[in-house]
């Protein structure tokens, strides 16, 4: 069982070994840092090997905010079916970071979500507990506000995907310097807010790939977004999705409007695992790059959805030449 497997490990160097050596389905490690702070070591392929690891400090440890990242006194694990409580035997959080991932053999931590609307805790403590890691992304959740999430940005450099479900962040006129970042991913939006985004602030993402979702998108935005793309704008993006909500009305013909667009077709994975053929509209930039345009109708709105496939061919190339030497 994993929670056996991480509490044997616990015991002694050698249990640590041991349980090191074992093959394991756990694949990513992330964080979530609130009123305490846990630990998710998450298996893709079997749900019931998940597990959460919650530190709870001893009641005199907590006296005003915000408190420095504390010493666990108790630590609760659990599963799709399981509970074990045990008494730290003297880790830091930072101990137990390295620890799980030295057993499963996991160089990064994927994720911290945040959903305080103020860090409890005290950033040079908790940097000093987490920040020396690598950290792929950082998620900002319904309560954080909008300085938190930068002072999270400034403490955490290694940052290179950011997701914000905040209504905060419900102004990117705000938050502009975000906007700009060299980011791999930044997602804007959910049910909970009311993204009042425009193009100008579309035209200023840096990112490679962004995922867009705002009542205030239209199919007029959209079309003058790609029509700035062929002229060369946003040169890092290689993917992106805008969603429309509130059954918004969304016009094909408008968003493809003096695009000069070539109709293609996409073999496309169903929920079922089917294939289907269904139409794309390739544009061309003016250095020749070139992105496909797809739509998307569900119960939930309507997508319009951006990959550029042949930069992703190239790079496959090369690796192929380097391979042929």
């Amino acid at each position: 069982m994993p929670l056996e497997k991480v509490g044997l490990s616990i015991v002694s160097n050698k249990t640590k070994e041991i349980v090191g050596s074992f093959n394991s389905n756990i694949e990513r490690i992330c964080l979530t840092v609130n009123d305490i702070i846990r630990i998710h070591l998450n298996s893709y392929e079997d749900a019931q090997s998940s597990m959460v690891w919650s530190f709870y400090p001893e009641e005199n440890d907590i006296v005003t905010e915000p408190f420095p990242v504390y010493i666990p006194a108790d630590v609760i694990a659990t599963t799709a079916r399981s509970y074990v409580e045990y008494k730290n035997p003297g880790l830091s959080i930072r101990g137990w970071i390295e620890h799980v991932q030295y057993i499963f053999s996991i160089e990064e931590i994927d994720q911290i979500s945040f959903g305080n609307e103020t860090c409890k805790f005290n950033w040079i403590s908790l940097k000093d507990a987490v920040g020396k890691f690598k950290i792929h992304a950082l998620l900002f959740h319904s309560l954080c506000s909008l300085e938190f999430a930068q002072t999270a940005l400034r403490h955490f450099s290694t940052v290179r995907c950011v997701t914000a479900f905040c209504p905060s962040f419900n102004d990117p006129s705000l938050y502009r310097n975000i906007l700009l970042q060299n980011l791999d991913l930044l997602i804007l939006g959910n049910n909970n807010m009311s993204l009042k985004i425009g193009l100008d602030d579309l035209l200023l993402m840096n990112s490679k790939e962004i995922s867009i979702r705002s009542p205030a998108l239209t199919d007029k935005m959209v079309n003058q977004f790609f029509m700035h793309w062929i002229k060369g704008s946003n040169s890092r993006l290689e993917i992106a999705d805008f969603r429309f909500v509130n059954d918004q009305f969304v016009n094909k013909e408008i968003i493809l409007r003096h695009l000069d667009c070539q109709e293609i077709v996409l073999d496309e994975v169903k929920a079922d695992g089917e294939n289907e053929e269904v139409p794309g509209y390739d544009i061309r930039r003016r250095d020749a790059t070139v992105g496909t345009i797809s739509f998307e109708q569900t119960d939930r709105g309507f997508y319009v959805h951006f990959q550029i496939f042949e930069k992703k061919r190239s790079k496959l190339e090369i690796q192929e030449g380097f391979l042929d030497l």
